[in-house]
């Protein structure tokens, strides 16, 4: 039993010696190349020469981020760029849009002057007893054609006749507090005193109804009258001032009536011209 023991125990320590020589003959080989490598690097700076290669070998994808890196910033800067032009853009159209609302307000101004400066010489160039200036609010056409006026209700006078910058063209309806309605003198029925610039002879306007039509009431047929005289109010009747122009004869028919003539003038003056309107007295 003895002899037993003792050579497992020689057994084991031949497995050990085994163990260990294995472990040093596998180690003696690494040591050697370390020590190689070290003295290799020491006199020929291998090791610099090895970091230099690998640089040079991710030298390219090295490149590569720092070029994705150099693009990433130039988008970036570019859609910051692009994002301050867009509100500059924005900011621009909006200054043009206020500079083009002020133009517009000016021209309307000029035009407002424009108007008052026509309107204002119907009143230098006749004898009026009384004037009074109404801006235009709106254009209404039932029951019947008419304008609604703002203006100062306080002196104003129903007998007053309506005028624009192309002359005469209404007469007043009705009175309310700071505004007026106006009709125009080519309204159905309406009867307008005149005279014929040619032969100075005095006839009555009636309106049609339509739209810049009248008809000459009564004119007989051995009238002396031609197609474009000029008609213009002679203020008889003291219903209009005298010397505006209404318009010029169109038409001359016989009428049913052999005695009389149907003459037909039409006016060339818009009842809805502009945005201002001359209150005159007769």
């Amino acid at each position: 039993m003895f002899q037993k023991e003792h050579k497992q125990t020689s057994i084991s320590r031949n497995a050990i010696f085994t163990t260990g020589s294995m472990r040093a003959s596998k180690l003696l080989p690494s040591l050697i190349l370390t020590f190689f490598i070290l003295f290799a690097d020491i006199n020929f700076e291998i090791g610099k020469e090895i970091k230099s290669m690998a640089l040079n070998l991710f030298k390219p994808i090295n490149e590569v981020f720092l070029n994705i890196e150099s693009f990433s910033d130039q988008i970036s800067l570019f859609f910051t760029s692009q994002n301050k032009l867009i509100k500059d853009i924005n900011d621009k159209n909006q200054e043009i849009d206020i500079l083009n609302f002020k133009i517009m307000k000016q021209n309307q101004l000029k035009q407002e002057n424009r108007e008052l400066l026509l309107l204002l010489g119907f009143s230098e160039n006749i004898n009026i007893s009384k004037f009074l200036i109404g801006k235009v609010l709106n254009k209404t056409y039932f029951p019947q054609e008419s304008l609604n006026i703002l203006v100062d209700t306080n002196n104003f006078s129903k007998e007053m006749v309506a005028i624009n910058t192309d002359g005469l063209v209404g007469q007043v309806e009705a009175v309310f507090p700071n505004t007026v309605k106006v009709i125009p003198i080519y309204a159905k029925g309406n009867n307008i005193p005149a005279i014929i610039d040619r032969t100075e002879t005095n006839i009555i306007l009636e309106g049609d109804g339509k739209e810049n039509k009248f008809f000459i009431k009564n004119l007989k047929n051995n009238s002396n009258i031609q197609i474009g005289d000029k008609i213009f109010t002679s203020g008889l009747g003291e219903k209009f001032p005298k010397g505006y122009l209404i318009g010029s004869v169109k038409e001359i028919n016989a009428s049913e009536e052999l005695s009389n003539l149907d003459v037909v003038v039409y006016s060339s003056n818009n009842f809805d011209k502009g945005t201002k309107i001359l209150f005159v007295s007769p």
